[in-house]
């Protein structure tokens, strides 16, 4: 079992919530995200992340914003981060930044 850590960012966007979950989910599988999973209920989009030597996952909670007409977006990344990899370059920072550049 391999050990895994988290890391969180938070942006604010503009645009309703529901168009953000359409983009996010659309902006995952451009990204290369496998396993892309939308629930509307809970406003997240999930999605699994597999390119060597990166494995991990990106959940994106998507919050109507306090102003009217903004959305906040939360992505939370998951990934292994015993092995030698690692060491070197953050695999968290690595889907963080594969996921922002997806949305554009």
């Amino acid at each position: 079992m391999p050990i895994r850590k988290s890391m969180e960012e938070t942006l604010v966007v503009a645009g309703e919530r529901d168009e953000w979950l359409a983009r996010c989910a659309k902006g995952l599988i451009a990204a290369g995200f496998k396993d892309v999973q939308t629930n509307t209920v809970l406003g997240q989009v999930a999605g699994t992340y597999k390119k060597f030597p990166t494995n991990g996952d990106l959940t994106i909670t998507v919050i109507p914003g306090a102003r009217s007409g903004h959305t906040q977006l939360t992505l939370r990344a998951t990934a292994a981060v015993d092995n030698i990899y690692a060491l070197f370059s953050s695999p968290n920072k690595k889907i963080l930044i594969t996921a922002k550049a997806s949305l554009g």
